[in-house]
């Protein structure tokens, strides 16, 4: 009490325009304590200086490391010995708290009594309705549930691993086989929500804990999602693996001269150009590796894919390194000539705000093949520039949007997702690539060692 009455009496020392700062931190202990919190601080130090403008000369506020306030320092008084919290760390911690309880407010207005554990059930159970209020809701979670969203999604990877190539063999109509389509459906969607939400964490210990144990995983972090083909999964595969970061490239990096499909060099190249897109000092270095990439094979399997399929090779890694120098505004451009297209020339138009909502998140919600042709993977690579840098909730429609452009499921919506793939495995070829040019004794450029009719020209 002391401490505070003393603190008070010294308000004086500041100028006008930083009492009220002062104050609010005083009446804040949450932020102060976020503020403490965030700083890295000498274990045995009992004081900090708090800077309201200049680093060195002041004014500051004296604070112990408990969260009570000591006293003022006018401008000109030095803080002596103390570690200093300087302005701009200040600005981004209060940002950063008010955002949260902007979410945590959400929560609880769409939640009510039980509120967080319905909105967690939507994501996993309803998971193709999820609004951008539903997402942003559960996203107030992320600092106490970040690791565990993280998690979930690992494991939600494997399993999309396993069950995506079994289903895709199926055409049955029986009842039981569409409860194992619609699960999947739901699986498929809830590990979008998972990726984005495991990638907006702050933990990086944990995700590097969660796979040291398994060599490669992070180079295969957003491949359950990319590795479908369709565009809303690989836009949202490869923004979380941006937003990891710089964490995730040396793994990726490495993949380009060891991947053994092309729809896995396919997944690499989406991962660099999300993560040199979002990370502008990644950039040089993400190019020098794209450029190398088409001469540069590691394993036998790197080098049968290049032999293979050298053309299609060189020119994604050449529009990949291209899409890195483009512009924010001419990318954006892109999305809503997409959106545009969704809408009759001659049809009225909606009320504008509605309208502008519509074209810019409807291209990111397509559940459409993004990767069989040369036309769709460079508009899914284009995409994938665009939104690399934007907020996750970019990819998700207001409440009142969702649910009014909502359509129940059928099993035909899950065969959406799945036959891109299908069909190219089918047609035993890759984009870009005629199914003629490669013998059915020769081995097939997936990579898996058999012979093409014994593997996708089956």
């Amino acid at each position: 009490m002391q401490h505070a009455e003393h603190f008070l009496s010294r308000l004086d020392r500041l100028p006008r325009s930083e009492v009220d700062l002062a104050l609010e931190l005083y009446r804040d202990p949450e932020l102060l304590r976020a503020v403490l919190d965030a700083a890295t601080l000498p274990e045995r130090v009992e004081r900090v200086a708090i800077s309201l403008d200049d680093p060195v000369q002041g004014p500051f506020l004296v604070v112990t490391r408990s969260g009570h306030f000591v006293t003022c320092l006018g401008r000109g008084m030095r803080a002596g010995d103390l570690p200093v919290v300087k302005r701009g760390e200040l600005d981004a911690i209060s940002r950063k708290v008010a955002r949260l309880r902007e979410r945590m407010d959400l929560a609880k207005q769409l939640g009510g009594e039980r509120g967080h554990a319905r909105l967690l059930r939507r994501l996993l159970v309803a998971s193709d309705s999820v609004s951008r209020e539903d997402f942003l809701a559960v996203a107030a979670w992320e600092p106490l549930l970040g690791p565990v969203f993280l998690d979930l999604y690992l494991a939600m990877g494997r399993e999309l691993s396993l069950q995506g190539p079994l289903l895709r063999t199926r055409r049955s109509r029986r009842a039981q086989d569409e409860e194992v389509l619609h699960a999947y459906w739901n699986l498929l969607h809830a590990a979008g929500h998972m990726a984005l939400l495991g990638a907006i964490t702050a933990d990086r210990e944990q995700y590097v804990s969660l796979t040291d144990q398994h060599r490669g995983a992070r180079a295969a972090f957003s491949y359950p999602l990319t590795g479908t083909g369709v565009v809303t999964f690989i836009l949202k595969g490869a923004w979380a693996a941006a937003r990891l970061g710089k964490l995730m490239l040396p793994d990726y990096k490495s993949a380009l001269a060891e991947d053994v499909s092309f729809f896995e060099l396919l997944d690499t190249l989406f991962a660099l150009l999300a993560i040199g897109t979002r990370a502008k000092n990644t950039r040089a270095e993400i190019a020098k590796a794209l450029h190398a990439a088409p001469s540069t094979a590691r394993t036998p399997q790197a080098k049968r894919l290049r032999e293979a399929m050298g053309r299609e090779v060189q020119l994604c890694c050449e529009i990949t390194a291209q899409l890195l120098e483009v512009p924010a505004e001419e990318l954006e451009a892109v999305i809503r000539r997409i959106g545009d297209s969704y809408f009759d020339p001659g049809a009225e138009r909606l009320d504008d705000p509605i309208h502008e909502e519509l074209v810019r998140t409807l291209p990111l919600m397509s559940w459409t093949d993004g990767i069989t042709d040369g036309k769709k993977l460079l508009v899914s690579l284009h995409l994938i520039a665009a939104t690399a840098r934007g907020a996750p909730e970019q990819f998700y429609l207001p409440g009142e949007l969702a649910e009014a452009l909502h359509r129940p499921w059928t099993p035909a919506k899950t065969w959406l997702v799945l036959d891109p793939l299908l069909k190219a495995e089918q047609a035993g070829r890759k984009p870009g690539v005629r199914a003629a040019s490669i013998g059915r004794q020769d081995p097939c450029p997936c990579g898996s060692g058999r012979k093409l009719k014994r593997c996708c020209g089956t």
